[in-house]
């Protein structure tokens, strides 16, 4: 007769981890290579997107263009003329908040010690104007297509669009 084979439970998980650790030599080197992967993938990333530019100012009722704004090309300072005259032309078909509203939203950084830069609605309206005026100066001053921004901002939203 021939004997049943019988592992003793000692041997059975000597031979399972025996076994597991070939496999998870393997699986930890996918992990690290896939945090490799990822790793290199938010560094492309970082390289595409950029860092954000520096705002400029205004003075005397013009804008003064940042140094990371001069050195945009005409095509994304184009594109950032167009995302501008969007929130212009947005800005004024909405409704302005109440006065209780508006004079909250003009206190509250005062008593945080916040910035009131936004809190004057029209402040920052006319800031993004002036900002379009300069932008559009530098693209002339470039020999680059100028916009007609009074025509842009005169001209009515457009339906949305599903995507």
């Amino acid at each position: 007769m021939h004997k049943c084979l019988s592992l003793k439970p000692a041997a059975l998980v000597v031979t399972a981890l025996v076994v597991a650790m070939p496999l998870a030599s393997v699986w930890s080197a996918d992990e690290t290579d896939q945090k490799a992967a990822d790793r290199k993938t938010a560094s492309d990333l970082k390289k595409k997107l950029g860092k954000a530019l520096s705002s400029g100012e205004v003075k005397d009722g013009q804008y003064q263009m940042s140094q990371d704004e001069m050195a945009m090309d005409c095509k994304r300072m184009t594109g950032s003329m167009n995302i501008t005259i969007s929130r212009l032309r947005d800005a004024a078909t909405r409704k302005g908040g109440s006065g209780l509203a508006e004079a909250a939203h003009k206190t509250m950084p005062l008593i945080t010690q916040g910035s009131t830069a936004s809190s004057e609605r029209q402040s920052s309206m006319s800031r993004e104007r002036a900002k379009l005026d300069a932008y559009n100066r530098q693209l002339a001053a470039r020999n680059c297509k100028t916009l007609d921004i009074d025509a842009e901002l005169a001209r009515a939203n457009g339906p949305l669009q599903k995507y």
